[in-house]
């Protein structure tokens, strides 16, 4: 069973991309959060195969969580993480490659946004 986080504090988004993974792609299970703060805290509780977070939050950006995790001795600090946004300027997007942080652009398509999870669940 694949774990996935996803974070975002519009929870149309967070139900989308739940319902969207639970139900296209088997054997995942999706904790959603809605603050790059609760994102950190969940992933101290538990490992998970892949984060995927959105840039702009409350308590803590996306960015902000990244970093976070990627500095943070935790089981998380190596999993995938798959950022969406509808712009990142490019001093942090280069900032966050650095973290190995893949970049999906909003709006995306549902094709394209699974093609980039299903490379991170081999």
């Amino acid at each position: 069973m694949h774990k996935i986080l996803v974070a975002d504090d519009e929870k149309d988004i967070t139900t989308m991309i739940k319902t969207l993974i639970e139900s296209q792609l088997k054997m995942c299970e999706v904790t959603t959060t809605s603050n790059g703060l609760d994102s950190f805290i969940a992933c101290q509780k538990q490992k998970f195969d892949l984060i995927i977070t959105d840039h702009k939050m409350p308590f803590m950006t996306g960015a902000a969580f990244v970093i976070a995790v990627r500095t943070k001795e935790n089981e998380s600090t190596d999993s995938p993480i798959v950022m969406l946004s509808a712009y990142i300027d490019a001093q942090l997007k280069s900032k966050l490659k650095i973290q190995n942080v893949k970049f999906v652009e909003k709006p995306f398509t549902t094709d394209d946004f699974l093609d980039v999870i299903r490379t991170y669940l081999v």
